[in-house]
């Protein structure tokens, strides 16, 4: 595990149109091949966003658009791993999902655990999609790495829970107005010495609201390392896996817990 070069794309929302959404995001997957990128990190959602024709057009994790990145990855002999928001379809039940390609296929794919609720319209979560069960957890290049969807990481374990798991890479794929390198972003790189990357769409969501997007590549420190606001386009910026790790050893806010204390029966 050393140094891994990651590449967070942002891209228009452009809810209910995957097709378009699909060729566009292969067009920044084979640009961001060309730059040499480790991981290519999309935005939750990234084919429907939030529309009302999901039955329809949802796709299996192995469907159209995870085997499209695979073909790409193979036909270029690249060595990166994409990963994507997928409006999944699994039997009769639907997730948000974020499938991880290689070229060799699909090694792992993560549901949303924690389902938004606190909304009307097509952003009650739980009125059409079922929650996943467990955290999400690969590796890549001998690193391990987390993934998480924009409304699990409003809750702290969900990071500190993959710092448990050595994990010294989250992703956290979002669709909502904006992101940023906010103070949740910095907070929990800090304290638990891991390094982000935070993909958000730009655009118009499925209201007509403006989002602004943010992604951002945040380091272990929490400091800044890339950076998008209001257009669409690709931030590149190389972390390193072992200096976290490493970090983290002496780190007062992770090693500092009392564990013993918090869930007592």
């Amino acid at each position: 595990m050393g140094v891994l070069k990651i590449a967070v794309v942002q891209q228009n929302g452009n809810p209910n149109k995957p097709n378009e959404n699909r060729e566009k995001a292969l067009d920044f997957a084979k640009e961001a091949i060309k730059n040499d990128a480790d991981i290519i990190l999309f935005h939750e959602e990234l084919l429907l966003g939030y529309c009302e024709n999901v039955e329809n057009l949802s796709e299996p994790e192995d469907g159209e658009t995870s085997q499209a990145f695979i073909r790409l990855l193979s036909e270029t002999g690249s060595d990166a791993c994409i990963v994507y928001g997928l409006t999944e379809k699994c039997g009769d039940k639907f997730y948000i999902s974020a499938p991880v390609v290689t070229k060799n296929g699909i090694i792992a794919n993560y549901r949303k655990t924690h389902l938004w609720w606190a909304a009307e319209g097509l952003r009650d979560e739980k009125k059409r999609f079922s929650p996943g069960e467990r955290l999400g957890v690969f590796e890549h290049k001998s690193a391990k790495i987390g993934i998480m969807i924009c409304y699990d990481g409003d809750f702290y374990e969900m990071a500190r829970s993959y710092a448990d798991l050595d994990c010294s890479l989250l992703l956290w794929l979002n669709n909502r107005t904006s992101r940023g390198h906010d103070d949740r972003v910095e907070e929990q790189a800090s304290i638990n010495s891991m390094n982000f990357a935070v993909s958000c769409c730009c655009g118009e969501d499925e209201t007509g609201r403006h989002c602004g997007g943010g992604s951002n590549i945040t380091a272990y420190d929490g400091g800044l390392l890339s950076e998008i606001w209001d257009k669409e386009g690709i931030i590149y910026a190389e972390v390193n896996g072992n200096e976290a790790l490493h970090d983290r050893q002496f780190n007062p806010w992770y090693m500092g817990r009392r564990n013993d204390l918090y869930i007592q029966t």
